[in-house]
């Protein structure tokens, strides 16, 4: 374990770790495409769904009462967590995909005509690429795509050089799925400077970084449950009040209206506004326990912890002559991805399963980063609260046995 969790014994928060793998213990080096989930986050949400689960705001007996608070309740807790103004700024979906598909379709509805543009980058995940290519098809906006530089970040050169009056949007990964780099806040500025709007990825983020919408002035971000210690199934969307308010509504149904008649309908003041029908009430639940969890080890703590091992884990790899790192730049927050010299990653990650290593291998989402790098596919490790160092050793031991072993 790194110096600022020295004391800790994380690993003893999850049930998973009492897994063996073929006999081996089990190195969790997936967190990117999902985190574990500690018992407390496990046991609250089979709680709610023994002692306290009825449907929210539907009624006014105790148990409805009691889903409300607890539902509301974790909206407070995101709102803190990312340090919006307002608990009406904050939306439960259940995913960040449909996170971002409500802005597409919302923003395009309410501020987009044919040849309009948007502009995306070339490493985005294709939950953030495949929302747009459906508004070109339908509404012919025109999509723009920000080239990257050595290390792995936005060109921003290049992303200025795209923003013209027809540009109405920018939207961008906060942390890379591929390189684990960070976008420059520089490119809200620029978006601001240029009155664009911008809405931020923050689904690898709001994990391992302290996220301040205020402070980024972005005007939407969206994360996953899954990523951040808590259940599948919850998203969240973060806009500012005034333009959620501006933007139409997203899906019809119960939850969203204020009143119906067989003439008309009025909607309801945010964020009941875009959560039409039942949300996803205990996943929204787990959600605030697992920031309640990842607080009481502070967002610092996990930051500092993460970025050792990121660290350290390029330290040695680059002493790998047969190793290839994308993304040259050091500045990499808990992804590494890379591929061994003439062995397919797929291979790589089926050998090192027998090590006991869980890691992701494909294009990780990112089919066009991937031709840019002119690569099918590459290996990926990625680190969560409950890794340390010594996993890093065993797994660069694993490397080198990878390495021999598909030699012969």
């Amino acid at each position: 374990m790194s110096k600022a969790l020295l004391n800790s014994n994380i690993k003893d928060d999850f049930a998973i770790f009492e897994k063996k793998i073929l006999n081996k213990d089990l190195i969790y080096f997936d967190t990117a495409a999902s985190a574990q989930k500690p018992k407390i986050v496990i046991n609250e949400i089979n709680d709610f769904y023994n002692n306290h689960y009825s449907n929210v705001s539907r009624g006014v007996h105790t148990l409805s009462v009691e889903s409300t608070f607890k539902y509301e309740d974790s909206r407070k807790k995101v709102k803190d967590f990312i340090n919006a103004k307002s608990d009406n700024e904050i939306i439960f979906t259940k995913s960040a995909t449909e996170s971002i598909n409500l802005v597409a379709q919302t923003f395009c509805e309410r501020y987009m005509k044919q040849g309009d543009e948007v502009i995306l980058s070339i490493m985005e995940h294709h939950s953030n690429l495949v929302p747009w290519y459906f508004l070109r098809e339908k509404y012919g906006v025109v999509l723009k795509f920000a080239m990257i530089d050595e290390e792995g970040k936005i060109d921003l050169d290049h992303f200025s050089s795209l923003i013209n009056d027809k540009t109405k949007i920018a939207s961008i990964t906060h942390l890379s799925n591929v390189f684990g780099t960070t976008t420059n806040k520089e490119i809200v500025k620029i978006c601001r400077e240029k009155e664009i709007f911008i809405m931020l990825d923050g689904c690898q983020a709001a994990a391992h970084n302290k996220i301040d919408v205020q402070d980024l002035d972005c005007d939407f971000y969206v994360f996953s449950g899954h990523k951040t210690y808590g259940p599948s199934g919850i998203g969240v969307l973060y806009g500012k009040e005034n333009i959620l308010n501006d933007l139409p509504p997203y899906q019809g149904g119960g939850g969203m209206i204020s009143e119906v008649t067989l003439d008309s309908v009025s909607f309801a003041d945010l964020p009941a506004k875009y959560e039409a029908g039942t949300p996803p009430l205990v996943e929204a639940y787990g959600l605030g326990i697992a920031i309640d969890y990842m607080n009481s080890i502070g967002i610092e703590n996990i930051m500092l912890h993460e970025q050792e091992l990121s660290n350290y884990a390029l330290k040695k790899m680059k002493e790998l002559e047969f190793v290839e790192i994308y993304g040259n730049g050091n500045e990499k927050s808990s992804i590494i991805s890379f591929n061994l010299n003439h062995i397919h990653a797929h291979e790589v990650a089926s050998f090192l399963d027998v090590e006991g290593i869980a890691l992701r291998a494909g294009h990780h989402c990112c089919q066009p980063l991937m031709r840019h790098l002119k690569v099918n596919a590459t290996s990926r490790i990625s680190f969560g609260v409950y890794n340390d160092i010594k996993e890093i050793e065993v797994f660069i031991e694993a490397l080198n046995k990878c390495k021999d072993f598909f030699k012969k």
